[in-house]
């Protein structure tokens, strides 16, 4: 039984340690054959990405220390009777055996040589003998990768130009071959989780969000809130405080919910105006990290009209009565404004009480002011 040397272990260990020192994708492929050429010796050494058969095979290869030398290959393998006739993928497609195996252990030499085209069309091209692989799987990880590029095997390489691999070979690449297939999917997992925190801090800065502490000081607050703040109140860009008249509502809130002992419920919006556009602010507590939030919302401000009277449940002509109402016309007026009776629009009015469930214009008035918003402007 083949046995490792302290040195051995010593440039494992050292090849484990630098294995696992965070890097990007695109990085990855080189470092880790830059790496494997210090544990072990080859002219060449390669890593290869591709799928089984049965999906699109667009196979792409690297190679060091010479770059060409992947290129050659990866237009080589882009036929896959090229690829799958080599003995050890052939191997590998067959039984999903991903121990380390090299060419020679499937053809002797002069059967590789006056037999195999795999070595006139490609081997012998570079003066290389003989070739030992290891194989993975790897998670699907969509385009995120650009040199897997969504494929789901990999194939690293050392390539000789003798026939000398040793049972100590072997044993050294099946070793670390289940650190480099830990050592990719850690990098999967960094680069999916760095992906959503981008993606969570991208959606943070879409949102006019204020933190506050309980004391009523202020922690932090995202781009769009301080543009809001800045339009509205006139600051500068580099104020690190509240205008005083949101301060003032702030500090109100917080008393209010320090002195209650009833579950938080979050308070009316405060609403401001300015050039035609309208500000809510929305106000809620976090009682476990004792944080209060603002949320700033900018929206066109809601008119009493026809229109919006007739989203409230109105028909049209409901809708131009409670209109002229609102504008403190009489029944008669009203009548005379809109072509119509006095009963017309005193049956119009009775309609409108019913479905708003008052009993006087002024409650009807009041009604659509309430829930339009208008009454908190």
């Amino acid at each position: 039984m083949e046995t490792l040397t302290q040195a051995d272990w010593q440039r494992i260990l050292e090849f484990l340690q630098s294995l696992y020192i965070p890097c990007s994708f695109d990085k990855f492929p080189i470092k880790l054959l830059a790496d494997l050429s210090k544990l072990l010796d080859a002219e060449i050494f390669s890593i290869t990405s591709f799928t089984l058969p049965n999906k699109p095979f667009l196979p792409r290869v690297y190679t060091f220390p010479i770059p060409e030398v992947g290129m050659a290959a990866e237009l080589f393998i882009s036929q896959p009777h090229n690829f799958f006739a080599h003995p050890v993928a052939q191997h590998y497609a067959q039984t999903m055996d991903r121990q380390a195996l090299a060419i020679s252990d499937f053809f002797t030499e002069s059967l590789f040589h006056c037999h195999c085209p795999l070595y006139t069309d490609f081997f012998q091209k570079f003066s290389l003998e003989d070739q030992m692989m290891i194989q993975f799987d790897v998670p699907f990880i969509g385009n995120a990768d650009p040199f897997h590029q969504g494929q789901d095997q990999f194939i690293i390489s050392i390539n000789r130009d003798r026939r000398n691999f040793t049972e100590r070979d072997r044993l050294i690449l099946n070793l670390i071959r289940p650190q480099i297939k830990q050592a990719y999917e850690n990098r999967v997992t960094f680069n999916q989780l760095q992906q959503q925190l981008v993606q969570q801090q991208q959606a943070t800065e879409q949102v006019a969000l204020i933190l506050i502490s309980v004391d009523g000081s202020l922690k932090w607050m995202t781009q769009k809130a301080q543009e809001i703040l800045q339009r509205y109140f006139q600051l500068s860009s580099t104020t690190v405080f509240l205008p005083a008249i949101l301060q003032r509502w702030v500090n109100h809130q917080i008393f209010e919910l320090v002195q209650s002992t009833k579950p938080f419920t979050p308070p009316c919006p405060l609403y401001l105006e300015s050039k035609g556009q309208r500000l809510m602010i929305r106000l809620n507590y976090n009682p476990e990290l004792e944080q209060v939030y603002l949320l700033l919302e900018e929206t066109q401000p809601k008119q009493f009209s026809v229109d919006t009277l007739q989203m409230l449940g109105l028909t049209k002509r409901e809708a131009e009565v409670l209109f002229w109402v609102a504008k403190d016309l009489s029944t008669r007026e009203v009548a005379k404004q809109l072509g119509m009776s006095d009963r017309t629009v005193m049956k119009h009015l009775e309609h409108v009480y019913e479905k708003f469930g008052v009993q006087t214009r002024l409650a009807a008035v009041m009604y659509v002011l309430n829930h339009l918003g208008i009454l908190n402007q």
